[in-house]
């Protein structure tokens, strides 16, 4: 088995810590009671508390924008590149649930702590989706829509959703609250892409 290294211990403790608790909320002296280390060897790794939080979301945030990006890059049809950005964002949003609530803190909090590396990672997503949109218009296929309350719809409701999940499933367990403690990402990204696609296509 490969030992983990310490860097990286830190990084995963912390990227779980911060999701957990917030950037305020989140104390260097439990991440080092949960990471096994001192604190000082935390500030070794990553410097400081806000390096430490930069380095978490970029940990998380550039990998989902370059996988966005690439997919969406592969489709020709607007259509098919909106459909695509959003299954992706929520495929990624699932396999890491910590982005999901790291971000909703953020949303929630006006990205007050929000590295800016972080931000400018979330416009390249905002960014693609305004050239779907106007490829979509310039074929005649897309109604003129905001991009930005595109962007909110498909960001809010998947991390909502993702972050929601361990609520839902909370429930008592009646035929009513069954409803509600779905975790298929692939079913709620398919009814989320068809309610966009469908309010915005020319029909």
């Amino acid at each position: 088995m490969t030992k983990i290294k310490t860097s990286e211990k830190i990084l995963n403790g912390a990227t779980r810590l911060f999701a957990e608790h917030g950037y305020d909320g989140a104390i260097m002296d439990d991440l080092a009671a949960q990471c096994n280390v001192n604190k000082a060897s935390i500030y070794y790794h990553h410097k400081d508390k806000a390096t430490l939080y930069e380095n978490v979301l970029t940990a998380l945030f550039i990998p989902i924008a370059d996988a966005v990006v690439d997919a969406v890059s592969s489709e020709d049809s607007p259509v098919k590149k909106l459909d695509t950005h959003i299954k992706t964002f929520a495929k990624f949003s699932a396999d890491k649930p910590c982005f999901a609530a790291i971000l909703m803190r953020e949303m929630a909090s006006g990205g007050v702590t929000m590295p800016l590396g972080a931000a400018e990672q979330m416009q390249r997503i905002l960014f693609l989706l305004n050239g779907t949109l106007q490829l979509g218009q310039s074929q005649g296929i897309f109604k003129p829509a905001d991009p930005l309350i595109i962007h909110f719809m498909i960001v809010g409701t998947i991390n909502l959703f993702v972050t929601s999940i361990p609520f839902r499933h909370s429930l008592p367990e009646t035929n009513q609250c069954n409803q509600l403690q779905s975790s298929n990402i692939e079913k709620a990204s398919d009814q989320i892409s068809k309610t966009i696609i469908d309010s915005i296509l020319i029909k």
